[in-house]
């Protein structure tokens, strides 16, 4: 799981987040609270579901995790320069999703539906979007090795 934590933790960084983190669902309002109001903010939150996958004979574990993308506003703020910085983050979302698919790491990647995030979620005025991550990682496996002869044994073709 710490793979694909990483992985998500550095395609949120390339996606142009500026504090990014992963924490419990509780403790990710305090970490929140470091952030300033220019920060756009990726939280990669403890998954609180496992998918279980049967898979020739073995159950392979697959986290469901939640990222947030988000940013402070001011609460006396009008909605307007509200909706402006979500659908700027909007923008940030696409952008890590689709990193996410050019990455190549993780199998197929269908509809993603995000949520909005409201600012009395957070202590710091946070608003955004949350994004279910049920994505797999694809498993790199060598079946088999290839090696070259030993020199001794090595014959030249006539």
């Amino acid at each position: 799981m710490n793979a694909l934590i990483h992985n998500i933790e550095a395609l949120l960084t390339n996606a142009g987040c500026t504090l990014v983190f992963y924490e419990t669902d509780n403790l990710s309002n305090i970490r929140t609270d470091e952030s300033n109001a220019t920060d756009i903010v990726g939280v990669v939150v403890q998954p609180n579901e496992i998918a279980l996958q049967i898979k020739a004979n073995s159950i392979i574990e697959h986290p469901i995790l939640t990222v947030e993308i988000l940013q402070q506003v001011t609460p006396e703020n009008l909605l307007y320069n509200q909706e402006s910085v979500l659908q700027n983050l909007v923008i940030v979302c696409k952008t890590f999703i689709n990193k996410a698919i050019a990455s190549g790491i993780f199998q197929k990647i269908t509809n993603v539906t995000i949520t909005k995030i409201k600012e009395s979620k957070y202590d710091a005025n946070l608003i955004g979007w949350s994004i279910p991550i049920n994505w797999v990682l694809i498993e790199n496996e060598v079946h088999c090795v290839v090696t070259s002869p030993p020199e001794d044994d090595y014959v030249p073709a006539l």
